[in-house]
C-alpha cells in the first residue's frame, strides 16, 4: 500500500474552497450557461485538475500500476469521495502489450457532487458527477498515455442507490455509441460566438439571396413574362441550369445547358441513377458524376410537371438549393396557370369561330376570314378537317369531359406546331388545320399527338378521320363531311384519311347521296330493320364481305362454328335472293354497306 504521505503535499498555490462555494458557482454555471455547455466546462475542468495530479505523481518516480491503484486515495484526498470501491488489477496490459478494461468498473462512495446536485438541483435527468468523471478521465489518460473515458453509469444525483462508473477506451465508447464523445469539446465561448457569427453572417446572405432571387421571380410573373423568361432570370441569380419536363418526359424548357448534353444526362439517368435524399418535395439524384434536384410542380392540385436543377462537371448541390428550387416550381406553376388562362381565353375564341363554320352561321365566308386573322395571323391554305372520335374503354363512373380533351387535343397539336381551329360537334371533336404542307407529314405529326393523347387518357379510345386537302375556306362543309365519312367506317386504323377510302371515296364524293342511300336501302331490304336479329344478320353479311367469303376469318372474327356461319350466310342470301358468292355481286354488296356506315345511316361496331 501506498503511504499517503508520499502522494502530495498541498502547495502554497492553490486553491482551496468549500464544497457549498463549489456548488454555488456550478449553480451559477447551470443558470448562465445552459445544461450542455455548463457539463462541458465541468467535465474539462475536472479532466485538467486529474491530468495535473497525474503529472505531479508521475514525478515521484511510482510505477504504472501503483498509479493506478493510487486513484483511490487520490479521490478521498481531495475530498471527492469517501471511498472508491474497485476491484484490484481492473486496467492491465494484455499479452500483446493492449490495455485491457474487462473488469475496470467501480462504485464512488458518497460523492459530493451528487450531494452537490440534489441540494441546489433537485433530482437529475442524467448521472451528474461531471467534475469526478472528468478527473477520473485526466487522471487516467495521462498516467496510460492513451484517451481514456471514465463514464459514469448510474448516480445518486438522479435516484440511484450508488455512483457507479465503467473505464475504458475512447474508441470503445465510440462503437458503443456509435459516434465520437464529444464531451471534452474544448471550443471556448469566444470561438462558439464567432462560429455563431459566421452562421448568422451567412443565413443572413443567404436571406438576402432568398428574397432578391424571390423578389425577382414574383415581379416577371406580375408582369406576365412568359415561362421561358421566368425560368432565365433564376438561371442568371444562380448559375444553375434549369429543365422543366411534363409527365411524360417531354423537355418544355431548358436555359444553361446544350440539349445535346442533358439529352446524354437522361440516358444514363434511365439506365442507372442514385437517389441520395428527399427533402420536402425535392428529391435528389446522382447520375455518374452529376447530379439532378427535382421537384414537382403542380397545376390545380394535379401534378403537371416537374422542374429540376442540373449540375454537371462535378458540381455539387447545396445544402439550401432546394429552397431556391421550390420556389421556382411555384413560379413556374404562376406562370402555367396564366398561360392556362391566356391559353383557354385564345381557344374559347377559336371554337365560336369553327362553330359559325360548322353550323353555317356567317353571311358571307370573308367574316370568318377576317375573324380567323385575329387568333391566326398567319393563316394560309391548304386546310384539312379532322373528326375526332374519343370513347371511354368504361362506361360507368363518371361521363367523357369533351370540353377537357379538345384543350388536350388543341395543347398536344400546339407542341407539335400544328396550327388551327377545334370545336365540339356532337360527340366528336372537329378540328381546322391550317398550312399543312402534305397529307403523308400530317400523318406523321398526328401519330406522336395520338400517341400522347393515349399517354395521358388511359381510359380512351381515338380514332380520326382525315379530309381531302383543301384551298378555300368555302369548301369547309364539304371537308368535314369527308372526315366523319372516313371516321365512321369501321377500319382497323386509328388514322383514316379520306383518300384511303378509293373507291368508296370516289362514289361518295360524285353521287348523289340521297340516290345512293335510296339504291343501297333497296338493295339489301329488310337487313337493315331495326330489330336485333336482322341487325346481327347484317353485321355477319358485313364480316363475311369484307374478308372476301373466306368462312375461316369470318368463323374467327364472329367466334361462330363453321355450321353456325353457314347457315347464317343461307339464310342472308334468302333474304336478300342474290347468291354471295359472286364476286361482282359481294363487291357490290360491300360497296352499298360501306357507303351507308359513311353517310351515317348505319353503324357497325368494330
Amino acid at each position: 500500500m501506498v503511504e499517503i504521505n508520499r502522494i502530495s503535499k498541498p502547495d502554497l498555490s492553490d486553491i482551496v474552497i468549500t464544497s457549498h462555494a463549489f456548488g454555488l458557482l456550478r449553480k451559477a454555471l447551470f443558470e448562465n450557461m445552459g445544461n450542455k455547455k455548463a457539463k462541458g466546462l465541468l467535465l474539462r475542468f475536472g479532466r485538467d485538475l486529474g491530468k495535473n495530479k497525474a503529472l505531479e505523481l508521475m514525478k515521484l518516480n511510482f510505477s504504472i500500476e501503483e498509479l493506478i491503484e493510487m486513484v483511490s486515495v487520490v479521490h478521498s484526498q481531495a475530498g471527492h469521495v469517501a471511498d472508491v470501491e474497485k476491484k484490484p488489477g481492473a486496467v492491465r496490459l494484455s499479452e500483446n502489450n493492449q490495455l485491457d478494461f474487462s473488469d475496470a468498473t467501480g462504485r464512488w462512495v458518497d460523492s459530493f457532487e451528487a450531494k452537490l446536485h440534489l441540494q441546489l438541483h433537485g433530482v437529475a435527468d442524467e448521472c451528474s458527477c461531471y467534475v469526478l468523471s472528468g478527473y477520473a478521465s485526466g487522471y487516467m489518460s495521462a498516467i496510460l498515455n492513451d484517451d481514456i473515458f471514465v463514464k459514469e453509469l448510474t448516480c445518486r444525483a438522479k435516484g440511484d442507490l450508488d455512483c457507479t462508473f465503467a473505464v475504458n477506451s475512447r474508441e470503445y465508447w465510440t462503437r458503443q455509441s456509435g459516434e465520437e464523445p464529444a464531451i471534452y469539446d474544448d471550443q471556448t465561448i469566444l470561438s462558439e460566438l464567432e462560429d455563431t457569427y459566421d452562421k448568422l453572417l451567412f443565413k443572413n446572405k443567404l436571406l438576402d439571396k432568398v428574397t432578391h432571387y424571390h423578389s425577382q421571380l414574383t415581379d416577371a410573373v406580375a408582369r406576365q413574362q412568359s415561362l421561358d423568361q421566368v425560368i432565365a432570370i433564376a438561371n442568371e441569380i444562380l448559375g444553375i441550369p434549369i429543365a422543366i419536363e411534363d409527365l411524360n418526359g417531354n423537355l418544355l424548357h431548358l436555359h444553361g445547358i446544350q440539349r445535346e448534353t442533358y439529352t446524354r444526362l437522361r440516358h444514363v439517368k434511365n439506365k442507372k441513377k442514385h437517389t441520395l435524399f428527399n427533402r420536402n418535395r425535392t428529391s435528389c439524384e446522382q447520375i455518374g458524376s452529376s447530379y439532378l434536384l427535382t421537384t414537382p410542380i403542380y397545376l390545380q392540385d394535379r401534378l403537371f410537371a416537374t422542374c429540376s436543377f442540373i449540375y454537371i462537371d462535378s458540381r455539387e448541390p447545396e445544402t439550401d438549393d432546394y429552397l431556391f428550387l421550390e420556389r421556382l416550381a411555384t413560379a413556374s406553376t404562376l406562370s402555367f396557370l396564366n398561360e392556362k388562362i391566356s391559353f383557354e381565353t385564345t381557344e374559347r375564341l377559336k371554337i365560336s369561330i369553327l362553330d359559325r363554320l360548322i353550323h353555317k352561321q356567317f353571311n358571307t365566308i370573308g367574316e370568318i376570314t377576317s375573324q380567323l386573322k385575329y387568333v391566326s395571323p398567319d393563316l394560309r391554305s391548304p386546310f384539312i378537317t379532322l373528326a375526332v372520335m374519343c370513347t371511354q374503354k368504361k362506361t360507368e363512373g363518371k361521363p367523357l369531359d369533351h370540353y377537357d380533351q379538345l384543350l388536350q387535343f388543341a395543347k398536344t397539336l400546339k407542341y407539335y406546331k400544328l396550327d388551327g381551329l377545334l370545336s365540339q360537334n356532337n360527340d366528336e371533336i372537329v378540328i381546322l388545320l391550317f398550312a399543312v404542307k402534305d397529307s403523308a407529314s400530317l400523318l406523321r405529326s398526328l401519330k406522336p399527338v395520338l400517341t400522347i393523347m393515349e399517354e395521358n387518357n388511359s381510359d380512351v379510345l381515338y380514332k380520326i378521320g382525315i379530309s381531302q386537302p383543301f384551298q378555300q375556306l368555302a369548301k369547309f362543309e364539304e371537308s368535314l363531311t369527308q372526315a366523319e365519312q372516313s371516321l365512321h367506317l369501321p377500319r382497323q386504323q386509328k388514322i383514316v384519311a379520306y383518300d384511303q377510302l378509293g373507291l368508296l371515296g370516289s362514289l361518295l364524293q360524285g353521287a348523289d347521296i340521297q340516290h345512293l342511300k335510296a339504291t343501297a336501302k333497296k338493295e339489301l331490304g329488310n337487313l337493315l330493320d331495326e330489330d336485333d336479329k336482322h341487325r346481327e344478320l347484317l353485321y355477319t353479311l358485313y364480316i363475311y364481305l369484307i374478308h372476301g367469303g373466306k368462312l375461316e376469318k369470318t368463323m374467327q372474327q364472329l367466334s361462330l362454328s363453321i355450321g353456325g356461319i353457314q347457315y347464317r350466310i343461307r339464310k342472308i342470301e334468302d333474304i336478300l335472293q342474290k347468291d354471295l358468292k359472286n364476286f361482282s355481286t359481294a363487291s357490290y354488296l360491300l360497296l352499298m354497306i360501306e357507303a351507308l356506315i359513311a353517310t351515317g345511316d348505319i353503324k357497325i361496331e368494330e
